[in-house]
């Protein structure tokens, strides 16, 4: 079933102009191939599935969100594992990835929005005081890299997406679907304020070196990620993200408000409480993570949690 906002083709704001339409459908095994490609700039597309396979070539941006069971994306060789609670997302920079479900009843809900329209919703977040400067919408506002993650979504933005799927299944929207794009897209904004901040901190003269920043940048924060359980250096890192140790430094401290130390000192503490849970002693998790000794991590974690972590129950 589809239901479709036809009346107002285009909103415009200067010289941009995004769609105000709005495809909502409802698919499973059977009609997934019918309803796999649309020409609405937006749409909402509730599913239930036991089991899929397919290739997904996006629009937009694309907000892939479960609510229960399991989705499995692979994209340019990187594999996402969006289980309950949690999103993907993803748009139009990547010509396709691919989707499976491993044979678990899911039920989720993919939204695809204008670009224009994200754009704008970006503007209003980055200039609030200044309403008029519709003609500042750039298509570079939504970059690639700004947009391809995966995260757990907070409550309200939870709550809307299990909404759109209950309205989907039943095709029962109490209004307009076009105001749910805007409701979602702003949640959304809200929800990855931290890293759309960051991107935007980032000082460059030239839009192109941003991007190439950012991105490098991004790689680094990763390796930081998996690097607290092996002995990778920072200078390692910053020689993979192809830049010297200090300007690895400096644009990380930029960027994400810690330096690359301060930043892996946080993830190494806040994984120490994950593996106390699991029964390991303070010495066995300082290291796993890496510390040269315990009175290393100790002293690392007073500083954090300002308590020792033998006070910690």
């Amino acid at each position: 079933m589809v239901e479709t906002l036809e009346s107002r083709p285009f909103l415009r704001a200067g010289d941009q102009a995004y769609s105000s339409s709005c495809e909502v459908v409802h698919v499973d095994e059977k009609s997934y191939q019918h309803y796999q490609q649309t020409t609405d700039e937006n749409r909402i597309m509730s599913s239930f599935f036991t089991s899929l396979e397919g290739e997904i070539r996006p629009k937009g941006l694309g907000i892939k969100y479960v609510a229960q069971g399991q989705e499995n994306y692979l994209l340019q060789d990187k594999r996402y594992h969006v289980s309950e609670g949690r999103y993907f997302l993803v748009n139009e920079s990547a010509p396709s990835l691919d989707v499976a479900i491993p044979g678990v009843p899911t039920w989720s809900v993919c939204v695809d929005v204008d670009v224009k329209l994200v754009n704008e919703v970006l503007l209003q977040w980055l200039q609030p005081n200044e309403p008029d400067n519709y003609h500042q919408v750039s298509r570079y506002l939504l970059t690639p890299e700004l947009f391809v993650r995966e995260a757990e979504a907070g409550q309200q933005l939870q709550a809307l997406l299990a909404s759109l799927i209950s309205a989907g299944t039943s095709q029962g929207l109490a209004r307009p679907p076009i105001e749910w794009i805007f409701e979602l897209i702003t949640l959304l904004v809200q929800d990855n304020r931290a890293l759309i901040g960051s991107y935007y901190r980032l000082r460059a003269s030239r839009l192109s070196t941003r991007k190439e920043l950012f991105r490098r940048l991004l790689l680094g924060k990763e390796m930081l990620d998996d690097s607290l359980f092996s002995g990778t250096t920072i200078k390692q890192v910053a020689e993979s993200c192809c830049l010297s140790e200090f300007r690895f430094y400096r644009l990380f401290k930029q960027c994400f408000g810690d330096s690359p130390y301060q930043y892996l000192t946080r993830r190494r503490i806040a994984s120490s409480l994950e593996l106390k849970k699991q029964g390991l002693s303070w010495s066995e998790i300082a290291y796993a993570l890496n510390f040269t000794d315990l009175a290393a991590f100790s002293n690392s974690f007073k500083k954090l949690k300002g308590v020792a972590p033998t006070k910690v129950a």
